[in-house]
């Protein structure tokens, strides 16, 4: 099972093209996103609010941020 955050905010047009270029990974690879809203915890939004959507791996490291970046998401899952 591979894990990832999905940092996002409601209304956010880049997170909603990014989340739809996500799902066919989420059957092909098991692919587990949790949802984060970066509106809900001012820390996130301190810190993700400017770069919204990101992707990150389970322990936060940032893989992808504004568009998904298909190439880097690839080379994550097949390490």
């Amino acid at each position: 099972m591979n894990k990832f955050k999905f940092f996002y905010k409601n209304g956010c047009h880049l997170c909603e093209d990014m989340r739809q270029l996500l799902k066919p990974y989420e059957t092909s690879h098991n692919l587990v996103l949790e949802m984060i809203n970066v509106d809900k915890e001012q820390s996130l939004k301190d810190k993700y609010g400017t770069l919204i959507p990101v992707l990150t791996d389970a322990a936060e490291n940032e893989i992808c941020h504004y568009f998904f970046d298909k190439a880097a998401f690839e080379q994550y899952l097949s390490v």
